[in-house]
Protein backbone atom coordinates (compact mmCIF):
# COMPACT_ATOMS: atom_id res chain seq x y z
CA UNK A 1 0.00 0.00 0.00
CA UNK A 2 0.86 3.19 -0.80
CA UNK A 3 1.47 6.26 1.73
CA UNK A 4 -0.46 9.52 1.05
CA UNK A 5 -0.11 13.13 1.86
CA UNK A 6 -2.28 14.78 3.67
CA UNK A 7 -4.28 17.89 1.70
CA UNK A 8 -2.08 20.48 3.31
CA UNK A 9 1.25 19.03 2.41
CA UNK A 10 -0.23 18.65 -1.42
CA UNK A 11 -1.59 22.00 -1.23
CA UNK A 12 1.87 22.83 -0.16
CA UNK A 13 3.66 21.03 -3.10
CA UNK A 14 1.27 22.37 -5.98
CA UNK A 15 1.89 25.97 -4.57
CA UNK A 16 5.82 25.32 -4.31
CA UNK A 17 5.66 24.11 -7.87
CA UNK A 18 3.46 27.02 -9.26
CA UNK A 19 5.57 29.83 -7.41
CA UNK A 20 9.04 27.93 -9.40
CA UNK A 21 7.48 27.84 -12.81
CA UNK A 22 6.69 31.19 -15.22
CA UNK A 23 4.32 29.43 -17.55
CA UNK A 24 1.89 27.34 -18.28
CA UNK A 25 -0.30 26.37 -20.76
CA UNK A 26 -4.02 26.89 -20.49
CA UNK A 27 -6.86 25.22 -22.42
CA UNK A 28 -10.39 27.07 -23.17
CA UNK A 29 -13.29 25.24 -26.19
CA UNK A 30 -16.20 26.96 -27.58
CA UNK A 31 -18.46 26.43 -30.22
CA UNK A 32 -16.39 22.60 -30.04
CA UNK A 33 -13.53 24.26 -30.91
CA UNK A 34 -10.50 24.13 -28.34
CA UNK A 35 -7.87 26.89 -27.97
CA UNK A 36 -4.37 25.97 -25.86
CA UNK A 37 -2.33 28.80 -25.22
CA UNK A 38 0.83 29.31 -23.83
CA UNK A 39 1.05 32.21 -21.05
CA UNK A 40 2.89 33.32 -18.38
CA UNK A 41 1.35 33.32 -14.94
CA UNK A 42 0.65 34.53 -11.68
CA UNK A 43 -0.11 32.42 -8.99
CA UNK A 44 -1.70 33.50 -5.84
CA UNK A 45 -1.48 30.46 -3.14
CA UNK A 46 -4.25 27.70 -5.55
CA UNK A 47 -5.33 30.73 -7.57
CA UNK A 48 -3.75 31.16 -11.24
CA UNK A 49 -3.64 34.72 -12.71
CA UNK A 50 -3.13 35.69 -16.19
CA UNK A 51 -2.63 38.61 -17.71
CA UNK A 52 -3.65 39.28 -21.39
CA UNK A 53 -4.18 41.85 -24.03
CA UNK A 54 -6.93 39.52 -25.58
CA UNK A 55 -7.74 36.89 -28.08
CA UNK A 56 -9.48 33.53 -28.69
CA UNK A 57 -8.93 32.57 -25.21
CA UNK A 58 -11.09 35.33 -23.73
CA UNK A 59 -13.46 34.80 -26.40
CA UNK A 60 -13.51 30.88 -25.48
CA UNK A 61 -13.84 31.56 -21.53
CA UNK A 62 -17.10 34.06 -22.10
CA UNK A 63 -18.91 31.08 -24.23
CA UNK A 64 -17.48 28.20 -21.70
CA UNK A 65 -15.47 29.32 -18.11
CA UNK A 66 -14.66 25.80 -17.80
CA UNK A 67 -10.71 25.62 -18.27
CA UNK A 68 -7.63 23.36 -17.91
CA UNK A 69 -3.83 24.36 -17.21
CA UNK A 70 -1.24 22.67 -17.86
CA UNK A 71 2.56 23.42 -15.53
CA UNK A 72 5.51 21.55 -16.37
CA UNK A 73 8.80 20.77 -15.59
CA UNK A 74 11.24 20.34 -19.44
CA UNK A 75 10.64 16.47 -19.97
CA UNK A 76 13.97 14.86 -19.28
CA UNK A 77 13.01 11.04 -18.90
CA UNK A 78 10.28 9.19 -17.24
CA UNK A 79 11.98 8.80 -13.91
CA UNK A 80 11.52 12.52 -13.26
CA UNK A 81 8.31 13.66 -15.00
CA UNK A 82 6.91 16.38 -13.20
CA UNK A 83 3.49 18.44 -13.57
CA UNK A 84 0.29 19.72 -12.89
CA UNK A 85 -3.16 19.65 -14.28
CA UNK A 86 -5.42 22.18 -12.72
CA UNK A 87 -9.21 21.89 -14.01
CA UNK A 88 -11.16 24.75 -12.97
CA UNK A 89 -13.34 27.87 -13.46
CA UNK A 90 -12.55 30.56 -14.91
CA UNK A 91 -13.46 34.50 -14.41
CA UNK A 92 -12.29 37.78 -16.56
CA UNK A 93 -11.90 40.92 -14.96
CA UNK A 94 -11.02 44.68 -16.75
CA UNK A 95 -9.01 47.64 -15.02
CA UNK A 96 -10.89 48.53 -11.74
CA UNK A 97 -12.33 45.19 -10.86
CA UNK A 98 -11.27 43.19 -8.03
CA UNK A 99 -10.24 40.14 -10.47
CA UNK A 100 -7.86 42.85 -12.53
CA UNK A 101 -6.49 43.98 -8.72
CA UNK A 102 -6.36 40.88 -7.71
CA UNK A 103 -4.20 39.66 -11.11
CA UNK A 104 -2.15 42.77 -10.79
CA UNK A 105 -1.34 42.22 -6.72
CA UNK A 106 -0.11 38.62 -8.01
CA UNK A 107 1.97 40.56 -11.12
CA UNK A 108 3.91 42.77 -8.43
CA UNK A 109 4.06 39.88 -6.13
CA UNK A 110 5.87 37.62 -8.12
CA UNK A 111 7.91 40.59 -10.14
CA UNK A 112 9.43 42.05 -6.94
CA UNK A 113 7.44 45.48 -8.34
CA UNK A 114 5.30 47.21 -5.72
CA UNK A 115 4.51 50.08 -7.84
CA UNK A 116 3.87 48.07 -11.48
CA UNK A 117 0.94 49.22 -13.20
CA UNK A 118 -0.84 47.14 -15.88
CA UNK A 119 -1.85 48.98 -19.21
CA UNK A 120 -5.43 50.10 -19.34
CA UNK A 121 -6.42 47.41 -22.24
CA UNK A 122 -5.17 44.32 -20.30
CA UNK A 123 -7.59 41.48 -18.81
CA UNK A 124 -6.93 39.56 -16.20
CA UNK A 125 -7.94 36.15 -16.09
CA UNK A 126 -8.36 34.59 -12.79
CA UNK A 127 -8.75 30.50 -12.24
CA UNK A 128 -10.21 29.03 -9.25
CA UNK A 129 -8.76 25.55 -9.75
CA UNK A 130 -11.57 22.70 -8.76
CA UNK A 131 -9.36 19.85 -8.90
CA UNK A 132 -5.34 19.67 -8.92
CA UNK A 133 -3.77 16.60 -10.57
CA UNK A 134 -0.29 16.82 -9.06
CA UNK A 135 2.22 14.04 -10.92
CA UNK A 136 5.64 13.42 -9.80
CA UNK A 137 6.89 9.90 -10.61
CA UNK A 138 10.22 10.92 -8.31
CA UNK A 139 7.71 10.06 -5.64
CA UNK A 140 7.32 6.27 -6.71
CA UNK A 141 10.89 5.92 -5.06
CA UNK A 142 9.56 7.82 -1.72
CA UNK A 143 6.68 5.04 -1.87
CA UNK A 144 4.29 7.52 -2.55
CA UNK A 145 1.27 7.36 -5.51
CA UNK A 146 3.35 9.41 -8.70
CA UNK A 147 -0.27 11.35 -9.36
CA UNK A 148 -2.03 12.82 -6.37
CA UNK A 149 -4.89 14.58 -6.65
CA UNK A 150 -6.28 17.31 -4.37
CA UNK A 151 -9.97 18.13 -4.67
CA UNK A 152 -11.30 21.48 -3.88
CA UNK A 153 -14.74 21.21 -3.65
Amino acid sequence: MSKEFTQKELENFVIEFMKARATCVIATCSDTMPRASTVEFFPSGLTVYILTEGGRKLENIRKNPQVSIAVSDAFTNWESLRGLQITGAAEIGTKGSDIFNGGLEAYRKRRGKQDAALPDFMSVIKVIPIQIEYIDTRLAKRGYPIRNILSLM
